[in-house]
C-alpha cells in the first residue's frame, strides 16, 4: 500500500485517500480503514506513526488499542473469506458466487465439510449474512 505525508498536513494513501492531521485522532481510522480491502495493515500503522510523528501528536496505548482491535478484526473477516472460498472450490465444485452481499456458510460447517471430504450440492444451504 502507498503512502505519504503531504505538505499540506495530510495522510495520503494510494494516491487518492486524504487524512487531514486533524482529523487523525477525531475517528478511528484503523477500524474504518481495515474495511477497505486495498488496505494493507502493517504498512497502515507505519503510514499512521508517521502521521502522528508530523502531526506532533503523541503516540499512547489507545493508539495501538485502535490498531490491535481493528488488524483483528480484519484478520477474522479475511479467515472467513478464505474458508468460504476454500470450502466452495472443494466440496461445491467452485459454482457459488459471492455476491457483494457476502453471503458466507458458516465458517464451522465449511471446516467440517473440508475434513470429512464431502461433497455438498445440496440446494438447501445454510448461509449468513456477514
Amino acid at each position: 500500500m502507498k503512502w505519504e505525508i503531504t505538505e499540506t498536513k495530510h495522510l495520503l494513501l494510494e494516491g487518492n485517500y486524504h487524512i487531514s492531521f486533524k482529523s487523525l485522532k477525531s475517528e478511528n481510522w484503523f477500524l474504518h480503514l481495515s474495511e477497505k480491502e486495498w488496505v494493507d495493515m502493517p504498512d497502515l500503522l507505519l503510514a499512521f506513526i508517521a502521521a502522528y510523528d508530523a502531526a506532533g501528536l503523541e503516540l499512547d496505548k489507545d493508539f495501538f488499542g485502535r490498531y490491535k482491535k481493528a488488524f483483528f478484526e480484519r484478520a477474522e473477516d479475511d479467515y472467513v473469506v478464505a474458508i468460504n472460498d476454500a470450502w466452495n472450490k472443494k466440496c461445491y465444485g467452485n459454482k457459488l458466487l459471492m455476491t457483494a452481499v457476502s453471503i458466507f456458510r458458516p465458517s464451522e460447517l465449511c471446516i467440517d465439510d473440508l475434513i470429512s471430504h464431502k461433497k455438498t450440492h445440496d440446494s438447501k444451504l445454510t448461509v449468513t449474512y456477514s
